[in-house]
């Protein structure tokens, strides 16, 4: 009698006005963002002052090959631990999900969900609630129209992609010692070993020395690549 919950997505709802279409996979620029917040608030009374208890926020990229190649083969963990779900989605799309107590990072072959001849894959976090919102200037919906606002949730994005850890096919051009080392660090064991120690500054020094051998091997070319995509797409839809 006092109150309702509007949920789902506005990309979605933009594209069944637009086309009647049910999907989430093209691109939904600024001006497309506004047009729809506004849509929703002419139809729903308070939409704009109204609160956010949830939130995703997503990029969908071009990737070089499937990206469920890539998300089996080289996206391995998040600061160093593993994902909580891993599942193919009856057969529509590889996915893995980190979770973490106020939010989640989802990462999906958009591509093969929907079926299309391309390779899509979507890098998205799902805030679970207003203590990370907050920080980052969303309270309402209107907030989603200020450049800043949207500027510091792909910030924020960022800065969840750079934790990943994403590296290239280890070939023989690696030495084996290399290998060796490489090898064990991409053990989910030995991070967790670790991180039971009473020397927190242990693994501080590892995960330097990890990061060295890869740059060193030069294995993180597909980290680079999706990193690059990222930035060109964000800049690419705040802009138009």
């Amino acid at each position: 009698e006092k109150s309702v919950y509007v949920r789902n997505s506005l990309h979605k709802m933009a594209n069944y006005i637009e086309h009647e279409e049910d999907h989430n996979y093209n691109d939904f620029g600024y001006k497309r963002l506004c047009d729809t917040i506004d849509y929703l608030n002419r139809k729903v009374i308070d939409s704009y002052s109204a609160r956010l208890t949830q939130l995703e926020f997503g990029l969908n990229i071009n990737t070089p090959i499937p990206a469920e190649n890539i998300i089996v083969k080289n996206i391995l963990f998040h600061k160093h631990k593993l994902h909580n779900v891993d599942t193919n989605f009856n057969g529509k799309g590889k996915y893995k999900q980190f979770e973490y107590s106020n939010f989640y990072i989802k990462i999906y072959d958009k591509a093969k969900q929907y079926k299309l001849d391309t390779n899509i894959l979507r890098f998205e976090i799902k805030y679970k609630g207003s203590k990370g919102l907050n920080p980052l200037g969303v309270y309402n919906l209107l907030n989603l129209k200020d450049k800043e606002v949207l500027k510091a949730l792909f910030k924020n994005l960022l800065k969840r992609f750079d934790e990943l850890t994403i590296i290239d096919e280890i070939t023989d051009k690696v030495s084996k010692k290399d290998r060796k080392t490489i090898t064990s660090y991409l053990s989910f064991n030995y991070w967790e070993n670790l991180s039971e120690r009473k020397n927190k500054n242990l693994k501080a020094r590892h995960i330097k020395m990890f990061n060295v051998l890869l740059e060193k091997n030069n294995l993180l070319n597909t980290k680079t690549i999706l990193r690059k995509r990222l930035i060109e797409k964000f800049e690419s839809l705040i802009n138009n």
